[in-house]
């Protein structure tokens, strides 16, 4: 068996956490509508989160070391058949490149509130950023995100355990008004299943979480796969990155919980509760932010240029689509942050609950097969 590399472990759980880590979750409006909306049951969510991102992370790399595919996306056709795998191909793509307008708009917004910069600079550096990325190639790709991972996940956990050592705040009792809003936020409130009070809870908003991202994390998750040295550092890169991405969100939901009545009024509640230690940990934090948006477009935008490359496309056609495609997803990004993600979420969070039960299915299985026809 060959010799697990823990630096290697190290890369790879850190990729994992910067491509979840979108502008959402650095700000910690995800954190708050998934987990503090629920209270301290929140945690129990986080816990049953942090289960499905080990688990997840580890089945989809060790799948992704065993079927060595070219075109990562080709993924859905192993675990749905041909024609419905070329079906979830596509939702996928064009999901991902959405994204990548959402996370550009973000970064436009961050830029004008937190620096006093015009949105439109703000958005086209991160567009000119992903494109620049994409073209430096998968292994700059995977390097470059990679480092940015563990940063954005210690910088959080450190905000979080300042807040819970220094903050008198915590226990603060909320009026009626201030609970309601609170829960008001929860994530399962929205959706079909906010009918069903078995499924209105936080433990299953743990479940509806993983799903989420899940998505669009299958064809990356499967090429982070590709290099690990063996199957058992694709296991151990997963779990790494499911725990720790989950343990900095178990702190900040504690944190929140110092001042449930102000962060539920937030847009960056994770901004607040680092401007209430040292404004220089809120600066520092807010070009943190920043690269979390980054680590979630860039390898998303590298993705879709992944497939299209897959019809066989030749290297100078490609950089030319890059280059439009950034362009296209720059001006995507003007529909508007909140409401690119209230159309798109729902939709691969339902089809992630689905993809769950399906991976771990076909998790042990190993048959070689062929997907390229």
């Amino acid at each position: 068996m060959k010799q697990v590399s823990v630096l290697n472990v190290i890369k790879l759980a850190g990729a994992y956490i910067a491509f979840t880590i979108g502008s959402g979750f650095a700000t910690g409006q995800e954190v708050l509508q998934f987990f503090t909306a629920y209270g301290v049951n929140g945690l129990i969510g986080a816990l049953v989160a942090m289960a499905l991102f080990a688990a997840l992370g580890a089945a989809l790399m060790m799948k992704g070391h065993e079927l060595q595919l070219q075109v990562q996306t080709e993924i859905f056709r192993y675990y749905c058949g041909k024609y419905i795998g070329y079906l979830l191909e596509a939702f996928t793509i064009v999901c991902l490149f959405c994204v990548v307008s959402i996370m550009i708009a973000g970064s436009g917004a961050v830029a004008g509130e937190y620096f006093g910069i015009d949105p439109v600079i703000g958005k086209t550096a991160m567009a000119v950023l992903c494109v620049a990325t994409v073209l430096l190639g998968l292994n700059k790709l995977v390097d470059i995100i990679g480092s940015i991972g563990p940063v954005i996940t210690v910088f959080t956990i450190a905000i979080g355990l300042v807040t819970l050592a220094t903050s008198d705040y915590l226990g603060n009792q909320l009026t009626a008004a201030q609970a309601q809003a609170l829960f008001d936020l929860r994530a399962t409130a929205g959706w079909w299943f906010g009918k069903y009070a078995a499924l209105d809870t936080a433990w299953f908003s743990g479940v509806l979480y993983a799903a989420c991202m899940v998505l669009g994390g299958i064809p990356f998750l499967a090429g982070l796969g590709t290099r690990a040295q063996s199957r058992t550092e694709a296991m151990w890169g997963g779990i790494v990155g499911g725990v720790f991405l989950m343990l900095s969100v178990l702190v900040i939901v504690v944190a929140m919980l110092c001042y449930p009545d102000i962060v539920v009024k937030l847009e960056v509640p994770n901004l607040f509760l680092a401007e209430q230690h040292l404004p220089l940990l809120a600066m520092i934090f807010s070009v943190v932010l920043l690269l979390g948006i980054y680590s979630t477009a860039a390898p998303m935008f590298w993705l879709v240029l992944n497939r299209i490359q897959g019809f066989g496309i030749s290297r100078t056609v490609m950089i030319g689509i890059t280059l439009v495609l950034g362009v296209v997803a720059y001006f995507g990004a003007q529909i508007g942050f909140g409401q690119l993600i209230g159309i798109l979420y729902p939709f691969m969070g339902q089809v992630g609950l689905v993809m769950i039960p399906v991976i771990f299915a076909r998790a042990g299985k190993r048959e070689k097969v062929s997907l390229s026809e």
